[in-house]
């Protein structure tokens, strides 16, 4: 296969484990192109925005690595300076029909700024998630996957998500069996949910009124809790809840339970060994059947499979 021309764009700020990630990982797959007596799969060039935008400044794929912004008053700063104005004019040029525009994390960000996430389905750091949806409210946003492939756009979650982007887009060029040997020289194990990460509490941190839906939500978990009965908890009618915590969370009510009750299900699965019936009564459902239903539903995946993952 022909030797796909990579161009790393290191904004400012940058994440620099992002930054060395990429190219870490992109030289792993030459690596193994070497020893398998091929030649490498990627020439890597790493650009400063300012660069990339010289006219012949072009590529096949195009890597965003993070931005290390943690916090809204940081990525509304951030978006309003010269470096980001900069950043997103290089992603605008960059962004030629059958380019690969790849971002992670707060890199996302500039990658809404640049209209590239309008219309497609894309993801973020979970707790930005919300943040992202406001700012650029044409995203569709998938804020449960650590990778999502959206046509020519690739988008992975926070910090070392990035690993997994990478590994994704090695697969893409190169093949499963070149991604799984990276995987195993870069002990990267997979992780293709961002749910077992996630923390509502995290999400709710700046709404105090609407910390009391979480905790009357735990307190009440093995049983069904209607809207109203949250909204109660908040002291708001359920209309005014509803659009609160969409605003704060990117979730509607039904959404907020389910994945409060499926991480719940996830941290029982992984530290009391228990039985999927337990676990099920634990967190409100019937029997192991409605919390597979709901564990497929919201997650895409089965119960079993997070069992044998490990996670901090």
């Amino acid at each position: 296969m022909p030797t796909i021309d990579t161009i790393i764009l290191c904004p400012d700020p940058c994440q620099r484990s992002s930054l060395a990630i990429s190219g870490d990982m992109l030289e792993a797959a030459n690596r193994v192109a070497r020893m398998n007596g091929k030649p490498p799969y990627f020439t890597v060039r790493q650009l400063t925005p300012s660069q990339a935008l010289a006219p012949d400044a072009s590529a096949q794929l195009v890597i965003l690595p993070g931005m290390g912004l943690a916090t809204e008053r940081e990525v509304r700063e951030t978006t309003q300076t010269v470096q980001f104005v900069t950043l997103t004019d290089a992603l605008v040029k960059l962004a030629a029909p059958g380019t690969i525009i790849a971002g992670s994390c707060s890199g996302c960000f500039a990658l809404g700024q640049a209209g590239l996430l309008d219309g497609r389905v894309a993801t973020t750091t979970w707790w930005l998630a919300p943040l992202l949806k406001t700012m650029y409210p044409r995203v569709r946003l998938n804020s449960r996957d650590i990778v999502v492939e959206d046509g020519l756009l690739v988008t992975a979650g926070a910090a070392f998500s990035h690993i997994d982007l990478l590994l994704h887009l090695i697969e893409r060029y190169a093949g499963f069996a070149v991604a799984e040997d990276c995987r195993r020289f870069m002990m990267a194990d997979s992780r293709p949910s961002q749910l077992p990460y996630l923390s509502v509490a995290t999400l709710l941190s700046a709404a105090p009124d609407l910390q009391q839906a979480e905790l009357f939500l735990r307190r009440n978990i093995r049983r069904q809790v209607s809207i109203a009965e949250l909204a109660a908890a908040c002291g708001m009618s359920p209309r005014t809840f509803s659009r609160h915590l969409q605003r704060v969370t990117a979730m509607t009510p039904t959404a907020f339970v389910q994945t409060l009750r499926v991480t719940e299900a996830i941290r029982l699965l992984r530290t009391r060994g228990l039985t999927a019936d337990e676990i099920a009564a634990r967190v409100g459902y019937a029997d192991a059947t409605a919390l597979r239903r709901a564990m497929r539903k919201r997650t895409g995946r089965t119960l079993d499979s997070f069992r044998e993952e490990q996670y901090p």
